[in-house]
């Protein structure tokens, strides 16, 4: 490939810069204001260590998170709870923040006591582990797993550490909420193709209880502090709204509190004095933290930030929210007491699933099992050839029992893409990595036109899925923005369906093909979402190639129009490597100086004849004989 380089570049662009300079000025400042007024750029991220908010409970905070939740997958991930020093039994004035994060490929539940500790991991078997919920005496923490091949509920008791599995049936069953007298637990469930939301009594004096059966999705309970109301979201009004379910009432139960038709609402929680919710909500593309004061009639609900999956703290001032990022969630805080916008920061606790923020300490009991728990198992070993050094560049591996056009990877990453292949086929039950569309790509083999001079196929350090199975239905893809860009989370459906492997899908995927149909709006968007969730059990495939270190690439701006310009199986794992410096891990600095966007080649064209000229004097008339 040849390209102009980065001389020649800056030349066109100081060249193109004299004549749209203004235009592109004024382009910058509307642009600008637009993002200031979304608050996108108004987002104020603090850094630990600079000055700390005015509350409280935040100044607390942000300087006791003074550490980064960032395991390698590439070695052993030690838990970073390992040095402690919170005595038994003792309570901080900022309680307890139970979390879910990813360890060596698994969900585990974490504790953490903000003014005290670092954090400790609360579960530690080999499987998902998720959803905790903590009871109103703060002694038993409720939580859903799949430790016995089936997603169950379970209770955790901190003092001993005994648990309790609390169902045992062949359903998905999952976030857990408790009742204010600690008697009994709202859940939603899976079971015949349909999410409900079910009750259960946690003495197991009788079966459970269905709360919802309606065809749609009812899904992520919370039960009102002051008792007798549960908040759920529902689709069963065309999009995910937050519904409120009145136990008080067998007849006309539940209310619509949002009915936007135009946003898909997820995770409400109740502020612990019960008299506002907080919720998110997606809208063009931005996951927005809304909070809704129960309190007030017909009040509108406030936009407080962006993030999912909210928490409040015991105070009620605060909430701490899950911010995404294109490949690494993490937490984000806003404070609630000023009268004017919500002051808000970063947290440095990175790869955050869902919490809860509690006022109970933590007991002794489950430090001392954190001092003992053991480190899970390295992922994978990377193998390098012991000759690069020598050479200075990698070479490129031949993976077996692949099929792409060119089967192999650098010898960088291709001890990953094994280990993340044989994890996917356990994890999904058939060879879902079997076939790609595109391993390596070698700069004489470009890619279709329309794909970027530096996508990261040439460095052999992606992949890209094959798309037949996403034509075939085993494959669900589902759309999220992000910073502006446009990325997607694969979901891919497991060969089992009898709830063994995978969970119910939650959120509608993408349709491409709708565009092709003659619907304007859909063209232009490039598809849109299927008008349902479809049934079945699928692996979230993004987070599982995350934790070989595999990250999901952002969309082409072509992406509408172009439908492999929206990339949405492309996976790379840099290593902190530019593009630049991973080519020059296989190629010489002279083959990739100037590469140049790969041009279809065209036939050499036909010479057309030009007419022959007509001499002068045959211009001129013959004059005719009169008669």
């Amino acid at each position: 490939m040849v390209e102009p380089g980065p001389k020649a570049e800056a030349g066109v662009r100081a060249s193109s810069s004299g004549a749209r300079g203004w235009r592109f000025r004024l382009f910058i400042a509307l642009a600008l204001a637009v993002i200031t007024a979304i608050g996108w750029a108004g987002l104020q991220i603090q850094a630990l260590g600079s000055t700390p908010p005015a509350n409280p409970t935040l100044q607390a905070l942000a300087t006791s998170l003074s550490f980064t939740l960032t395991p390698s997958p590439s070695a052993s991930p030690s838990p970073p709870g390992a040095t402690l020093t919170a005595p038994p039994d003792q309570e901080g004035p900022l309680g307890t923040l139970f979390y879910t994060t990813r360890i060596a490929a698994f969900d585990q539940i974490w504790a953490f006591l903000p003014d005290i500790a670092s954090p400790v991991p609360i579960t530690f078997a080999e499987a998902n582990s998720k959803d905790p919920a903590l009871s109103p005496n703060g002694e038993l923490l409720a939580f859903a797993s799949d430790r016995t091949g089936f997603w169950e509920l379970y209770l955790l008791h901190l003092r001993t550490l005994e648990i309790r599995q609390l169902t045992a049936t062949a359903d998905y069953e999952a976030h857990p909420t408790w009742s204010p007298d600690g008697r009994w637990l709202a859940y939603e469930a899976y079971s015949g193709s349909d999410l409900d939301i079910w009750i259960l009594a946690i003495d197991g004096g009788q079966p459970p209880i269905q709360l919802t059966n309606h065809p749609g999705m009812d899904v992520a309970p919370s039960w009102d502090p002051r008792g007798r109301r549960i908040a759920f979201i529902s689709d069963r009004d065309g999009s995910a709204d937050v519904f409120m379910a009145d136990l008080d009432r067998p007849d006309d139960r539940y209310t619509n509190l949002t009915h936007t038709a135009d946003q898909q609402e997820s995770d409400p929680v109740f502020r612990p004095d019960g008299g506002a919710l907080a919720f998110s909500s997606r809208n063009d593309g931005l996951q927005l933290l809304t909070m809704l004061d129960l309190d007030t009639p017909n009040r509108l609900p406030t936009v407080v930030g962006q993030g999912n999956s909210p928490a409040w703290s015991p105070s009620g001032d605060v909430l701490v929210a899950v911010l995404e990022t294109p490949n690494s969630p993490h937490l984000v805080w806003y404070d609630l007491n000023g009268e004017s916008a919500p002051i808000s920061g970063l947290l440095s606790l990175d790869g955050v699933i869902d919490m809860v923020w509690v006022a109970q300490g933590l007991a002794g009991a489950a430090f001392q099992a954190a001092r003992s728990a053991p480190s899970p198992e390295p992922l994978f070993q990377e193998q390098s050839d012991a000759s690069v050094a020598a050479r200075d560049r990698l070479n490129l591996v031949t993976l077996p029992g692949i099929s792409a056009p060119t089967a192999a990877l650098s010898d960088a990453v291709d001890d990953a893409f094994m280990a993340l292949h044989a994890q996917t086929n356990r994890r999904v039950g058939w060879n879902f990595l079997g076939s790609l569309e595109y391993a390596f790509v070698g700069l004489n083999d470009p890619l279709p036109p329309g794909y970027a001079y530096n996508d990261w196929l040439y460095t052999g350090r992606a992949f890209s899925i094959d798309p037949a199975a996403v034509s075939a239905g085993w494959v669900e893809v589902v759309r999220e923005d992000i910073s502006g860009q446009t990325y997607w989370r694969i979901f891919v459906r497991a060969s089992m369906q009898d709830g063994s492997l995978g969970q119910p899908l939650r959120v509608r995927p993408w349709d491409f093909s709708t565009r092709l149909t003659g619907d304007p709006q859909a063209y232009d968007a490039g598809g849109s979402s299927k008008p349902e969730i479809p049934p079945g059990y699928y692996v979230d495939f993004t987070q599982l190639a995350a934790d070989y270190g595999f990250a999901r690439v952002a969309a082409l701006p072509n992406w509408r129009t172009y439908y492999s310009g929206a990339r949405f199986g492309e996976f790379v794992r840099t290593d902190g490597l530019d593009w630049q410096a991973a080519m020059l891990q296989l190629y010489p600095a002279s083959a990739i100086a100037t590469p140049t966007v790969y041009q279809t080649p065209t036939s050499s064209p036909t010479v057309t004849p030009s007419a022959t000229p007509t001499p002068w004097w045959w211009r001129w008339r013959t004059p005719t004989p009169g008669p």
